[in-house]
């Protein structure tokens, strides 16, 4: 069955300059600080000579720390809880347009090139304003679909355009298990001598839960062969870039991190720490300055309007991202708060506000204050909540329910996939509960 679908409705707001192409890289689970391009250990001279054409987001941060929910936003503009529980109906209520639909109304070509099953439509329902989109490959649990796979069907797709266009590309290789090819296997940590892979039996990931605590040294050799999937993806999407030329506007992002600390480990679902949260995000093309880097944090809701405003396209004015084009002129500022949240219906959700200086995270059981300037690795979360921050829920209630208007009604349908599929997600720990609208997470 097909996904759960909304129809669009736009409420457009004036666009400006030259219509251009736009090409968005999403790189599944990779946290920021391990890219060589943000002083991590994974060699990345792909995205290095990017970043020097174009510019860097030093701080870039997601929503939602699961794919489905975290693309929708990053894809829409408006934040997780206004698309209600996408794993429950297969697809978002909100009925604002997504970057495809906006694209696509404009006359561009339209196409995606998924990588993961997370996001395939039936799943995810993300298919909304494509022309194109080329999700269907053979689920198995250890090997997804290769990158080889996604950047050859996303070149063979871009060089047939002939017009402005809108190209997707996901990849899903960063994502456990952590098995890169030669030589990057070896590649950071040549010496190893002991028997832990990156197998999910060796690694325990269950569902939402992170995976066993292991040695020190264990440790240190799979956030190895992590890096190595780093480097191997840089080299994986060198064809794209390419494909897309100096002409188009083009992102390179991912939807989540991933977490090798705090005892919650090879996962990203039930965490909002940095290495969760803190996500890569470089953009070149015409009108961008070379070798640019932005300090002020941004969202990953920033991305849809920051890009219809460089590929000259309207956005829609319900959008709660904000363009950050200005910041790339030196003008304008970046987000003065940064909310996510974990998956309500999880076990022990979790509610977070960042700033540029604090982050507090609210728990069913406790409330963890970090001071980032002072403790940037969210070592002591024992301090007091910035007065300033006390409105932090209320003021994320007000900006939730004033989409919720725009929202369709449930289907009646609990689940619109397959027992087979159910099965394959549930191995990934991402069907829960069917439920219209997700609850609400704990209130500070």
């Amino acid at each position: 069955m097909q996904a759960f679908k909304a129809e669009p409705n736009f409420q457009l707001t004036p666009a400006s300059g030259t219509t251009r192409s736009i090409v968005v890289i999403s790189l599944d689970t990779v946290r920021a600080d391990h890219l060589g391009v943000y002083g991590g250990r994974a060699q990345t001279p792909t995205l290095d000579a990017f970043a020097a054409q174009g510019v860097r987001f030093q701080t870039a941060l997601t929503q939602f720390p699961e794919t489905c929910l975290s693309h929708w936003s990053m894809l829409s503009g408006v934040l997780p809880e206004v698309h209600g529980n996408i794993p429950g109906n297969g697809g978002s209520l909100y009925q604002g347009p997504t970057l495809a639909e906006l694209a696509s109304h404009a006359g561009l070509s339209t196409g995606a090139f998924i990588g993961g099953i997370t996001l395939q439509d039936q799943m995810c329902g993300l298919a909304r304003g494509f022309d194109h989109y080329d999700d269907h490959f053979d689920f198995q649990r250890a090997d997804t679909r290769p990158g080889s796979e996604v950047t050859a069907a996303a070149v063979d797709w871009i060089r047939q355009q002939t017009a402005p266009y809108f190209a997707f590309v996901h990849y899903f290789d960063a994502h456990t298990p952590y098995t890169p090819s030669p030589p990057w296997d070896t590649r950071y940590d040549p010496d190893y001598t002991g028997t832990v892979t990156g197998s999910l039996a060796d690694l325990g990931i269950q569902g939402g839960r992170g995976g066993r605590s292991m040695p020190a040294r264990d440790l240190a050799h799979i956030e190895a062969l992590y890096d190595g999937e780093l480097s191997e993806l840089d080299a994986l999407i060198a064809p794209v870039l390419a494909a897309a030329g100096d002409q188009a506007v083009v992102v390179v992002t991912s939807d989540h991190g991933e977490s090798f600390e705090h005892d919650y480990f090879f996962n990203h679902r039930a965490a909002l720490w940095e290495g969760v949260l803190r996500v890569p995000l470089l953009i070149r093309g015409p009108g961008v300055p070379k070798g640019l880097v932005v300090s002020e944090p941004v969202s990953l809701v920033d991305l849809v309007p920051t890009v219809t405003t460089l590929a000259g396209l309207p956005a829609d004015a319900r959008m709660q991202g904000v363009s950050r084009a200005p910041l790339l002129q030196g003008e304008g500022e970046g987000a003065e708060r940064h909310f996510a949240l974990t998956d309500p219906w999880m076990p022990q959700p979790q509610f977070s506000i960042r700033t540029v200086t604090h982050k507090v995270i609210w728990q069913t059981e406790a409330t963890l204050v970090y001071n980032l300037e002072e403790d940037p690795l969210e070592a002591n979360g024992t301090g007091e909540t910035p007065p300033d921050l006390l409105d932090a829920r209320a003021a994320y209630n007000e900006q939730i329910d004033s989409l919720r208007a725009h929202q369709s009604a449930a289907p009646e349908q609990s689940r619109p996939i397959s027992e087979d599929t159910r099965g394959k997600l549930e191995s990934l720990g991402y069907v829960d509960p069917a439920r219209s609208e997700p609850r609400r997470p704990p209130p500070p």
